[in-house]
């Protein structure tokens, strides 16, 4: 359970929520399947992320290619699922996001 928490896009510091201002190059909700998920996969982790805070990208994961950029909420899923998110819907009404650049080439 720690884990996850250590992964979430929310802030520790009293600032705000972490998203992304745009899409990272192999956003999982890029057409065709750019990680490679397995079947079904994404369904799951959209479903999951709807019902719960969303989904956290994956390229600001501390176990991935950018392990101290820190973790930002995916832009893929925020700018489609986002409004039907409970949660993102909430953090909308109490002053938004912090929006940052993807992590990438130019920021390593």
């Amino acid at each position: 359970m720690s884990e996850n928490l250590d992964q979430s896009y929310l802030p520790r510091d009293g600032g705000l929520p972490r998203l992304l201002s745009e899409q990272c190059a192999t956003c999982v909700l890029r057409p065709g399947n750019p990680m490679d998920l397995r079947p079904g996969r994404l369904r799951q982790m959209v479903n999951a992320g709807v019902q719960g805070q969303g989904i956290t990208c994956h390229d600001t994961l501390t176990y991935g290619a950018h392990p101290d950029f820190g973790p930002a909420l995916c832009r893929g899923f925020y700018d489609r699922f986002g409004h039907l998110t409970n949660f993102i819907r909430i953090c909308e009404r109490f002053g938004g996001f912090e929006e940052v650049d993807p992590p990438g080439e130019e920021n390593e």
